[in-house]
This record gives structure tokens, C-alpha cells and sequence, in this order.
């Protein structure tokens, strides 16, 4: 079957010690509108906040896209790799089913992906080379920057507005001085339990 779409994931919040773990997708259909606003998505590491904030809402309004997040929980239970590889098969899912099968799908690396995701191609450090998964990776970080926030009120004691769950100096601070959240992940803090 001809691919006439590419599909691009890509994942936020693999690494930090508290919230959940965000993955997004975003369907290139080729349309004018969709090219034009693709071209100019880049790798959310290497934007601002304030860049990504801007690019979001033209990629939302302009794309077909899907989010998914997994919580600390879940992390805890099967392990952030398992957390990974579920929400990518789960998004290229809801993305080919969009393209009625007829797309190719990229994703930024994850390592060791299992059989399940064999119909995905992989690259290390695709959001450079490929601008779906650029565009997925800036919905996934905007996306889990702004749960960190809004969980940022019901938890204001770690700061989660500033480092958004990352291991920083001052997260440390904070779990020196308050010990864990029920939003942390225990597996990636067992020297606080």
C-alpha cells in the first residue's frame, strides 16, 4: 500500500523524578497549511519556552495530532522504557488509524523497542531530522510543562513551576526538606523512602 502521510512521535518527561511521562503524535497530511507550519518546527530542547508556547498552538490548530501521558504510577510499576514503548504504539495507532493505514511513522529513538513498535522507524535524535517528530516533541513538552504546573498549586512546596520535576539543586532542596509527593517517581528516588 502506497505511504502518502509520515506520522512523527516523539516523548517529554523520560527523565525527571516527578509527573508523568508525555508522548505526542502529529500526522503530516502534506497540505499547504500543515507544510508551512512544520517547516518551522525544530527540536523543543533547543527552543525557548516562550518559542515553544508560540509554535503550539499554529501545530495544534493546523495538524492532526494526539497526546497520551502516563503517570508516576504506572512508571513506578512497569518502568519508565514500558511507559515509552506503550504510549508510542498507542499514538501510532490513533495516527494511522487517522491516515486509514496509508502513512509511514517516524519517532525519536527510545532504545530496545520491542516487536510491537517494529512498524516504526527510529532515529537518534529525530526531532533534527524530522520535523513531525519535532512538532510532536514540542506538543509533549508543552503539553507536560503545563500538568508541572498546574500540579505546581496542588504541591507548591517543590517547585514545580520552575523545574518542572527535573532533578535540579533546588528539587533536591525540597525533597530534603518535605520527602516525596505522591507525583513522584519512588523507583527514581528510592534514597528518599
Amino acid at each position: 500500500m502506497l505511504k502518502k502521510f509520515i506520522i512523527g512521535i516523539d516523548e517529554a518527561g523520560r527523565g525527571p523524578l516527578a509527573g508523568p511521562i508525555v508522548a505526542a503524535a502529529v500526522l503530516n497530511n502534506f497540505s499547504f497549511r500543515t507544510k508551512k507550519i512544520l517547516a518551522q518546527a525544530k527540536d523543543s530542547k533547543k527552543l525557548t519556552p516562550k518559542r515553544r508556547e508560540d509554535l503550539f498552538l499554529p501545530i495544534i490548530k493546523n495538524t492532526i495530532w494526539s497526546v497520551r501521558a502516563l503517570d508516576n504510577k504506572f512508571i513506578d510499576k512497569y518502568g519508565i522504557q514500558v511507559a515509552n514503548v506503550l504510549l508510542f504504539y498507542e499514538l501510532g495507532q490513533d495516527l494511522l488509524a487517522q491516515a486509514k493505514g496509508r502513512a509511514r511513522i517516524v519517532a525519536d529513538y527510545v532504545g530496545g523497542a520491542p516487536d510491537k513498535l517494529r512498524h516504526i522507524e527510529f532515529f537518534k535524535q529525530g526531532e533534527s531530522q524530522h520535523q513531525e517528530i519535532a512538532a510532536a516533541s514540542i506538543i509533549a513538552k508543552v503539553y507536560r510543562d503545563r500538568l508541572m504546573i498546574a500540579l505546581d498549586k496542588t504541591f507548591p512546596h517543590y517547585d514545580f513551576c520552575l523545574h518542572k520535576g527535573y532533578g535540579t539543586k533546588q528539587h533536591y532542596q525540597n525533597l530534603d526538606e518535605f520527602g516525596l509527593s505522591p507525583i513522584h517517581r519512588q523507583t527514581f528516588l528510592k534514597n528518599y523512602l
